[in-house]
């Protein structure tokens, strides 16, 4: 019989896991036992206020031992520990570390143990699914599952981005409280990885003091880990969240002895003397978290590159080294030169906002303060003309944030009409709310699809956000996005990490592949139970979804919006909004006359409405007021003065910058070519808009070409084969349209044809012809 022939791995690269499998949790070398004699009930937890189930047989601790050889004897009995072995015990009460969802590792307290015999009746969907996913290392002859209940704590990186500015100290977790979300999750044994102390505030400061809490080695620092605090809760399901203080050792202490796992706010005349130090921890926490969480991961690995045997700071005699010494006396003294901490590069945030220009901050010149607040990149207070637009946009996705669900909004409309500006604007006026307590708490995340390498790389943005994970591919992250929001259990729980995603996918068209796979599974899983993910797809493509995939077009449902483009009044409006003046000046704030920015306004007006190009427009002819003014004191002499040769910018300028901006060489090649070679330029710029990548077949471009030819020329004489080959081989020859070589030896409809020139330009010209071609280019 032949033998089946292996696959070969050669050469292929090795991507690492960001989360490990159910295989890897819970080895097969590993036997549970239970320490204590099986409980006649269970106290029931803070999140199942009805009596346990009959099936269930409770415990109160748990043991597992992990060896090298086999776990069983022969007669299939658990052997007895060996030398060598690693075993763990685990009590109700004990805080522990539970690998969730992403590799990471969540941090509880263990409020029940018990045996159970198959699936309960009565559990749920997601219970079920864990149990059967993940609860087979846990498993004992009969069919027997040992499963446990944690009850979650929250860290500082397991809280919203956008929440109430609550201080956490390092090492400090808030206790998860919530009387209308679930605050527990039931698990097997095989996910429970160790066990952590959990201490209040006063316990934990007596055995680690403020000056050893810290170790400094090299001039590095890292926190203590794997070891917490708790003084507060937090209320998630509280509008906005809600923080109180609790008393963690009374808390466990009653779950302990059967009284209950429901937590308590301490009273005003209890915490009284804990006022001064938690004031003084926010005080402190507020300074010092952005030094110090950027020395957590790198103080980490300073530590890891410690000698063994040799503490930090200390000579082979245990006395301090000559260097650390010096250091500590000029730390002492005061004198010689501050040492620098270690910094790390900062950490791009996936959900960076533009920051709003202040007018305290600009300059009091009109002409340089004009140059700044006309620039593109300048993020206004607020947008005018879309008021109606965002006002809808904020409603829809407020409500999905508020309901904790999921949902999609496609935002559609030709560029430069405000579409990711109101997007920003929602998300700024959402997290405003979430910090007063007017709106539940949520994370923003937001995935440019021409700011990432591939359309399967916004799996790995996602995933990053959801789970904390990083440097994992974009299959591994695609795994890790399915499971969690299909709810199954891969390697980890979802822990603590629970709470509304908003996710805005700009430049939709350029996420688009050939299978629209990865369009799809965004607009896929928001449709999920329980996803907690809104998502707000922005696009320059109309007619986007006409173009879709049936099963796409149904997850989109009737959440669409068209902004339309800006007329003249909007644009004059948009301009002058801008010209504003500064709070400490007094100087006249028009630097341009109204006519001139009529003009601009009606130019760009007529073309596309891209506000960002009657901007540009106004600002190029700021700078050519300012160079003209500044040759002019120069032949006027050193006694004229600054605001001598300024005025504001007339008509007569502002034609002659148009006219600069439009003669192009780009302007000047399509004005100098045929009719019929325009049309081909036309027909290729639609189809790399619809079809989102650079290269298209010849055969699709004379589909275009054909239906232009009816449109745009109102003629029914189309071109042949051989008459359009030659306006190709024209279009090639000056390198307007480029060909890759490799294509030659296709047939010749197989070919492809690429734009050799920039798109955007491209498409402005050709829609500066005239209606009839604004109206074909903007319906793409």
């Amino acid at each position: 019989m032949a033998a089946t022939p292996r696959r070969s791995t050669r050469g292929s690269l090795f991507t690492p896991s960001p989360f490990p499998s159910p295989a890897a949790v819970a080895p097969a070398d590993t036997t549970y036992t239970w320490l204590s004699a099986p409980r006649p009930s269970a106290t029931a937890s803070s999140s199942t206020a009805a009596a346990p189930p009959a099936a269930r047989t409770y415990y109160t601790s748990l043991s597992r031992v992990t060896s090298r050889g086999s776990g069983e004897t022969a007669g299939g009995t658990p052997r007895k520990k060996r030398k060598g072995d690693e075993e763990s015990r685990f009590s109700v009460g004990d805080g522990v570390s539970v690998n969730v969802e992403g590799g990471n590792e969540g941090v509880g307290v263990l409020t029940a143990l018990w045996e159970q015999v198959g699936k309960e009746d009565d559990a749920d969907d997601e219970d079920e699914e864990r149990q059967s996913t993940a609860g087979d290392a846990g498993d004992n002859e009969g069919g027997k599952r040992m499963m446990a209940e944690i009850h979650w704590f929250f860290r500082k990186q397991d809280l919203p981005s956008v929440m109430r500015n609550v201080q956490v100290e390092d090492n400090e977790v808030l206790l998860a409280a919530s009387s209308t979300k679930s605050v527990t999750t039931v698990l097997p044994v095989s996910l429970l990885l160790k066990t952590i102390p959990i201490y209040s505030r006063e316990v934990y400061k007596q055995q680690f003091p403020d000056q050893e809490r810290k170790t400094q080695w090299k001039g590095w620092a890292y926190v203590r880990q794997g070891v917490y605090w708790c003084a507060r809760a937090y209320d998630k399901g509280v509008r906005g969240g809600r923080v109180y203080p609790v008393d963690v050792d009374d808390w466990r202490g009653r779950g302990k002895r059967g009284l209950g796992w429901e937590v308590l706010e301490l009273e005003v005349n209890e915490c009284e003397g804990e006022g001064e130090g938690e004031a003084e921890a926010a005080a402190s926490g507020s300074d010092a978290a952005s030094d110090e969480d950027a020395e957590d991961e790198d103080g980490a690995k300073a530590g890891a590159k410690r000698k063994r045997g040799r503490p930090p700071g200390r000579g082979r005699g245990g006395a301090r080294g000559r260097g650390a010494r010096k250091a500590a006396q000029e730390r002492d003294t005061g004198s010689g030169k501050v040492r620098r901490k270690r910094v790390p590069h900062p950490k791009s945030s996936a959900s960076h906002l533009p920051a709003t220009l202040a007018l305290d901050d600009l300059p009091t010149d009109p002409y340089e303060r004009a140059l700044r607040l006309l620039h593109v990149g300048a993020t206004p207070e607020s947008l005018p003309c879309r008021e109606e637009e965002f006002v809808d946009v904020l409603g829809r996705v407020e409500e999905g944030v508020e309901s904790g669900g999921g949902g999609c909004l496609y935002i559609a409309g030709v560029p430069g009409t405000g579409k990711t500006a109101t997007v920003h604007a929602v998300v700024k006026e959402l997290k405003r709310k979430a910090e007063d307590g007017e709106l539940a708490p949520f994370s923003y995340v937001e995935i440019n699809g021409l700011k990432i390498p591939s359309p399967q790389h916004a799996y790995v943005v996602l995933w990053e956000a959801i789970s904390g994970a990083r440097g994992c591919s974009a299959k591994t992250a695609l795994r890790g996005l399915e499971a969690h929001f299909g709810r199954k259990v891969t390697g980890g729980v979802r822990g603590p990490r629970g709470h509304t995603f908003v996710v805005l996918m700009d430049e939709l068209d350029q996420l688009l592949t050939a299978k629209q796979d990865v369009v799809y599974n965004f607009f896929n899983w928001p449709a999920m139970r329980d996803s907690q993910l809104f998502v707000v797809a922005v696009a320059n493509r109309m007619d986007l979804p006409q173009h879709l995939a049936a099963k796409i077009k149904s997850r989109l449902g009737l959440q669409t919006l068209l902004f339309q483009p800006y007329d003249r009044t909007a644009l004059i409006e948009i301009v002058q909004s801008r010209l504003v003046a500064h709070p400490r000046s007094t100087a006249d704030p028009k630097v341009l006359a109204p006519d001139a920015i009529a003009l601009a306004a009606t130019k760009m007006a007529g073309t596309n409405g891209d506000a960002r190009r009657v901007l540009d427009a106004c600002r190029r002819a700021v700078e050519v007021a300012l160079e003209a003014a500044a040759r002019a004191r120069t032949a006027a002499g050193a006694s004229a003065s600054a605001n001598d040769a300024r005025h504001p910018v007339t008509a007569r300028e502002m034609v002659a910058v148009l006219n600069a901006m439009s003669s192009s060489p780009v302007s000047h090649f399509v004005r100098q070519c045929s009719e019929q070679q325009k049309v081909m330029l036309a027909a290729l710029v639609r189809c790399v808009r619809r079809e989102g990548v650079p290269e298209i077949p010849w055969r699709a471009v004379r589909t275009d070409h054909d239906a232009l030819t009816r449109s745009l020329l109102d003629s029914a004489d189309l071109l042949s084969t051989s008459e359009l080959a030659l306006v190709l081989a024209s279009l090639l020859a000056t390198h307007a349209l480029t060909s890759p070589h490799a294509d030659a030896a296709r047939a010749a409809d197989d070919r492809r044809v690429a734009l050799g020139m920039e798109i955007g330009e491209t498409g402005r010209v050709l829609m500066a012809l005239g209606d009839e071609w604004r109206r074909a280019l903007a319906g793409t």
